[in-house]
């Protein structure tokens, strides 16, 4: 039945089902966001209060890139549907599940490796979490694509964003006192608990898409990947390589000031319940209002304007980090950089969400949208490996001013950018953004 043959009392009942979806995208924006603090800036605490060299906590980072390799396992999520699994559950449903127990798995065997002396496990059972946790992702975005229609997606994704924020005051701040009133191992075993309480909310109440119901096709199993991979291809060829750059370019200030933030809270001697206090629970809190703005900028300005906005501010905050280190220990200058840099943060992610959903609508929405968030990931994180070698040889306030340099490309491609259309209904080909 159509929305203008509903009765007045089937009307009234038209708001539910978008708040159902709105609930269900925040708590996948949660699971989402859990593991990334753990096997990022939480884990980089836990490491730099360990005595492991910047060095190697850069390196580190680089189990993020697992986070830009979504593309791999896309594909084969749009096309196979885990078989009985997948008509239990629904394909994108049964995806999303399979990939939490992964992060469950992984954040316990975390919580069993010391790196002051078995950094080799903690390190494996780190890159191992990814790996899930980035699966995770891909489905969970396919399933937020397919969920909703387009002109939808603004209120998915600021409900996914609180979700997410809410993950890292938990996986930030939670952790940080767990491991404060009982250790480390303590704490990861707790969010390992919470991961498996994800899944288990996953399995019986995250709502199916309308396309889990459809036949799959080519029936043939050689085939199933084909026309998910033309799909790719098209998007590819459709896409100006500006709106490629700009996509990777666009959070790289903040990927490459996050990966040391965490080494500079401990080297100016911050307590972890200082940290907690002022990066995990107020961060989170402004982050939370963050992405309340952006969503609402969203509704009033066209997206090319508010991913100005984004990338300016968030580039800008990186200067505070500078300012910081110079300063020292001061918890009301680390109140004020991470005040602007969250709220800032906040709104270029839901500006670059909202512009990268708009490209990923087709019949192959997951493909589409973690090719495109594996190139937004990728640059910032291959160059964060570095991160920790150039900050022992610049030091701190240089390392951050040379952050926010970082992201003047980024700006310049906004500026060229020309507004992206929706592909029409029907359509597998994207509509072109220069």
């Amino acid at each position: 039945m159509s929305e203008s043959a509903q009765s007045p009392a089937e009307g009234r009942d038209v708001p539910r089902p978008m708040l159902a979806k709105r609930l269900a995208s925040g708590l996948l924006g949660y699971a989402s966001g859990l593991p990334l603090l753990l096997v990022g800036g939480t884990f980089a605490f836990w490491m730099r209060e360990a005595g492991v060299s910047l060095q190697v906590i850069g390196l580190l980072s680089w189990a993020s890139i697992a986070y830009s390799l979504k593309f791999l396992i896309a594909p084969v999520m749009d096309a196979y549907a885990l078989g009985p699994f997948g008509r239990i559950f629904g394909r994108r449903r049964a995806w999303i599940l399979l990939a939490q127990l992964g992060v469950t798995a992984g954040l316990a065997a975390m919580a069993f490796g010391d790196p002051a002396t078995n950094l080799p496990l903690a390190a494996a059972a780190c890159f191992a979490t990814a790996i899930a946790s980035a699966s995770q992702d891909a489905a969970v975005d396919g399933w937020r694509v397919e969920l909703a229609p387009t002109e939808e997606q603004g209120l998915l994704v600021a409900a996914y964003q609180l979700g997410y924020r809410l993950a890292m005051l938990t996986a930030g701040a939670g952790a940080l006192y767990l491991a404060e009133g009982l250790d480390w191992v303590g704490a990861y075993a707790a969010m390992a608990g919470i991961m498996a309480l994800i899944a288990l909310i996953t399995a019986t109440l995250i709502p199916r898409t309308p396309r889990d119901a459809e036949p799959r096709h080519p029936a043939a199993k050689g085939l199933a990947l084909a026309a998910p991979l033309k799909d790719l291809v098209a998007l590819v060829a459709a896409t100006p390589l500006t709106t490629l750059a700009l996509i990777g370019l666009y959070r790289v200030p903040d990927q490459l000031a996050n990966v040391m933030s965490s080494p500079l809270y401990k080297d100016l001697g911050f307590t972890n319940i200082e940290i907690a206090n002022v990066t995990k629970v107020f961060g989170i809190v402004l982050g939370i209002f963050g992405a309340f703005v952006g969503g609402f900028l969203l509704t009033r300005l066209p997206l090319r304007a508010v991913l100005i906005i984004g990338i300016v501010s968030s580039a800008a905050t990186n200067l505070f980090y500078s300012a910081l280190a110079v300063t020292g220990h001061s918890v009301v200058m680390l109140a004020a950089t991470i005040s602007f840099d969250n709220v800032a943060s906040a709104i270029a992610g839901t500006a670059l969400i909202a512009f990268m959903s708009k490209l990923a609508a087709s019949e192959f929405s997951a493909t589409r949208y973690a090719v495109l968030s594996s190139i937004y990931a990728l640059p910032g994180h291959l160059l964060a490996g570095g991160s920790g070698f150039v900050a022992s040889a610049t030091g701190f306030p240089v390392y951050f001013a040379l952050t926010f340099v970082s992201g003047l490309p980024a700006l310049l491609l906004v500026l060229a950018l020309r507004e992206p259309k929706p592909a029409p209904k029907g359509s597998l080909e994207p509509s072109p953004a220069a």
